[in-house]
């Protein structure tokens, strides 16, 4: 980001999911690299979706007027409309020895189609031009695949920087860099109950580092312990839960007691996914039969809920991409995931044993790996099983060691660290479970 700045021909575009502090770092990081030699100046816009192209750069013209007010720069901002060149002739007007930001947030808001395009028409013209302005565009992913295979010249100008979710590592630092200002010390368990409810968001781990470090002092403690995490699952679910509540229930609520749409959208809250948050239903599914062992929900039944997930009448709060063989899944606001976890506790969809399994496998080994919870994981280091397996075939049911039969029924597989950590590399998972003649054949083919 820092190079694009110091580049009059780039442009950045800052994207993730939401959560993960894009708005935070466009704010700060041009602050520590501006110096008295060459002093970076910054302006910033926020998108609204009723916004078109004259509205959203009207706005970004009337902030660069207040920002670069004293230093010679007399910026026009109050014309009827705007077009990408009455842009471009304003932002030339800006000192050549200064550098400039026009920080666009939320553009993923952004919903007139012709508003896209034109801000488009603007970052190639300021690219052609040489302008001494740095667009940086901050949005969602949708948004930034849409912008440029519309517009495939942009690859050139912009710098694409993509945040993924923090490490174990990092959101431990959190909390840690926060407690050593205060006399509070943290117990292991206590920290990785927080890391692992956070999922990679760095907004949970302060809130709820917050909420513990809280009701420890209320409790006249120095030490935190698992029972502040659980206070403070409570006092977020009262005070900050609220927000999530409603898209929760409009996307669980069902009349029929058969239907399991909590169920389903716990374990894709606590599926394995990639850095990115996005996982498949096979990922599900298999979570889902650890959540509620002994009903073998299979994969087939899982799909129908999570389509129904990414429908309007649920509120879509999956997200669905890929192909109709292979669709994959993540939440459309990433800071639903954790809130759905929390709930489930507060509910006891996740028991005892089964926050057990969840919270406490963290270890010093672990510190790099992703925020992902791993139920499974920690059951097979429990059971003392060795991760390392090869499926045995043979007749119409597979023979099986006594080590592949207990990782069968935890849901394990090597090389996974999510709840169920039980879905191979390949796409299609094979049962253990004895099958009629006929049945066996077509999964062998399949």
């Amino acid at each position: 980001m820092v190079h694009a700045v110091q580049d009059p021909a780039k442009h950045i575009l800052l994207y993730g999911e939401r959560g993960l502090g894009k708005t935070s770092l466009a704010n700060t990081f041009w602050r520590h690299r501006s110096t008295s030699s060459y002093p970076i100046l910054a302006a910033r816009v926020q998108v609204y979706p009723f916004d078109d192209f004259s509205s959203l750069w009207i706005r970004a013209l009337e902030e660069f007027q207040t920002v670069f007010r004293h230093h010679g720069a007399e910026i026009r901002a109050n014309f009827p409309y705007v077009t990408p060149d009455i842009v471009r002739h304003e932002f030339q007007k800006l000192p050549r020895h200064l550098g400039a930001i026009m920080i666009v947030d939320e553009f993923d808001l952004l919903r007139d189609r012709e508003a896209c395009e034109l801000t488009a028409n603007l970052l190639k013209s300021l690219h052609d031009h040489a302008i001494n302005v740095t667009v940086l565009l901050i949005g969602v992913a949708e948004n930034v695949e849409e912008l440029i295979i519309n517009h495939q010249s942009l690859r050139r100008v912009l710098t694409l920087v993509k945040l993924d979710r923090m490490s174990v590592t990092d959101l431990k630092a959190i909390l840690d860099s926060r407690l050593r200002l205060t006399p509070l010390v943290i117990s292991d368990e206590a920290r990785s109950e927080i890391v692992t409810l956070s999922c990679g968001l760095p907004y949970y781990v302060q809130t709820l580092g917050k909420f513990v470090a809280q009701n420890a002092i209320k409790n006249q403690r120095l030490q935190i312990e698992v029972e502040d995490v659980t206070a403070a699952i409570d006092n977020f679910l009262l005070e900050g839960g609220q927000s999530f509540a409603d898209d929760y229930q409009r996307a669980t609520d069902s009349r029929l007691g058969s239907n399991i749409f909590r169920e389903v959208i716990l374990a894709s809250a606590l599926a394995h996914s990639d850095p990115s948050g996005v996982f498949g239903a096979f990922e599900v599914s298999k979570t889902l039969n650890v959540i509620a062992p002994g009903k073998n929900y299979y994969h087939t039944r899982v799909q129908q809920y999570l389509a129904q997930f990414s429908s309007d009448r649920r509120g879509k709060i999956l997200l669905r991409s890929g192909m109709k063989s292979d669709y994959r899944y993540r939440f459309s606001d990433a800071l639903m995931q954790p809130f759905i976890i929390m709930k489930a506790i507060k509910d006891d969809l996740i028991d005892e044993k089964l926050r057990h399994l969840l919270f406490r496998w963290l270890g010093e080994e672990d510190h790099e790996k992703e925020y992902q919870p791993g139920i499974a994981t920690a059951d097979a280091r429990q059971h003392g099983i060795v991760p390392s397996l090869t499926a045995e075939a043979g007749g119409e049911n597979a023979v099986v060691s006594e080590s592949r039969q207990l990782r069968s029924k935890l849901g394990i597989q090597p090389a996974n660290a999510g709840l169920s950590a039980a879905v191979p590399q390949s796409r299609h998972t094979p049962t253990l479970a004895p099958r009629g003649p006929e049945r066996s054949w077509r999964l062998f083919r399949r």
